[in-house]
């Protein structure tokens, strides 16, 4: 097969992200399915430290801590805080509900990973980032997909020209996410928007930008009844050089025939492909692929160092640390820039509810 001449670049791509030069220990607040699929088995990858556990069921707290050898289990919010003080990292793993009576109780000057979304809306939002500035908390949103290994090398063949000008973004996926995993998800006014799309539209904006405007909807699906909704069609607005588009169906479930998860980044010198495959059956995850072309070249396998989880989960904690630190100088989902993620939300619902223009009837 003809080598493309994005080859030699693609080698090198960056996909990793380094460690800090010393661990802070980190301490849990959550004890769901999350934390234990992601965040501690990436720490455990990268050898993070674990000061402790605390859920308000101590039975699952127990648990996690028994599976993955963390030898304390705290039994309130207030022994955490106690016995971890300000020099580790809380790790905040909880629904958007819980958040705010959270962090509000942290020590000030210490240091924070929130789950996303950050609050239930964005009024709730800029209160759980008033509070940590009060308490002069350095904080970070755990928006991990940007630190994907193969977003990372998107990002990475982007910045270094690779690509030349990104004229169109597409995210399409036709899958089945088992939000019954979830218990919280039937009392949400939004689902997919909120609790999904929240990474795409995070990730496209360390891409592309901020978007002069959005329009999206999402529907339910009758077949669960459950679910406020579950696919959503958004489009962002970069103006008349670039199409940025997401078509998202969380509730497909006639595969694995025509189950579609992938993410195209297209530009003047060339084109990134991603298969999505940790979404093709989410309990069964595959491995991603990514592939590049340049002008004049053959579509190339860039080989990938690691997946989304448990990779991008300690990715998003070594920044973190690495800026405490500061061997990072950028915070990359500092809270307050995560605000702007959060707004484009907001703004996409809102534009969901509002509905489009109705036209003229002959």
């Amino acid at each position: 097969m003809e080598k493309s001449n994005v080859t030699t670049a693609a080698l090198d791509l960056q996909q990793t992200w380094p460690l800090p030069s010393v661990m802070r220990p980190i301490t849990i607040v959550g004890a769901g399915d999350i934390v234990k699929t992601a965040h501690l088995p990436a720490y455990r990858k990268l050898g993070f430290p674990i000061a402790g556990i605390f859920d308000l069921n101590p039975r699952a707290a127990h648990l996690l801590a028994q599976e993955f050898d963390v030898a304390q289990v705290f039994e309130s919010l207030d022994e955490a805080i106690e016995g971890s003080g300000n020099q580790g990292v809380y790790d905040i793993a909880l629904p958007p509900a819980a958040v705010l009576p959270t962090v509000s109780e942290l020590p000030k000057g210490s240091v924070a990973l929130i789950q996303k979304p950050i609050g239930e809306n964005l009024a709730e939002t800029r209160r759980i980032i008033s509070a940590l500035d009060s308490r002069n908390i350095i904080a970070a949103a755990n928006f991990q997909l940007r630190f994907t290994p193969s977003m990372l090398a998107i990002q990475d063949a982007v910045r270094r020209g690779i690509l030349g000008s990104i004229v169109d973004v597409d995210v399409h996926l036709a899958v089945y996410m088992p939000w019954e995993n979830w218990s919280f998800i039937p009392a949400l006014d939004a689902v997919e928007i909120p609790l999904h799309s929240i990474h795409y539209l995070d990730w496209i904006r360390s891409l592309l930008g901020e978007p002069a405007s959005i329009f999206a909807k999402s529907v339910a699906n009758p077949r669960y009844p459950d679910l406020k909704d579950s696919r959503s069609s958004i489009i962002l607005d970069y103006g008349n050089l670039v199409r940025c588009c997401l078509s998202l169906n969380q509730t497909y479930n006639y595969g694995p025939e025509f189950t579609e998860a992938t993410i195209r980044v297209e530009g003047t010198k060339g084109c990134a492909h991603l298969d999505l495959g940790y979404l093709l059956d989410y309990t069964n995850p595959s491995p991603e692929r990514l592939q590049m072309v340049t002008v004049g070249g053959a579509w190339t396998d860039i080989p990938l160092i690691g997946e989304r989880i448990p990779d991008s989960f300690g990715s998003v904690m070594a920044n973190l640390q690495r800026y405490v630190a500061s061997e990072d100088k950028v915070l990359h989902t500092d809270i307050h820039d995560s605000f702007a993620t959060m707004a484009l939300v907001e703004a996409a619902l809102e534009s969901s509810r509002q509905g489009g223009f109705v036209p003229e009837k002959y």
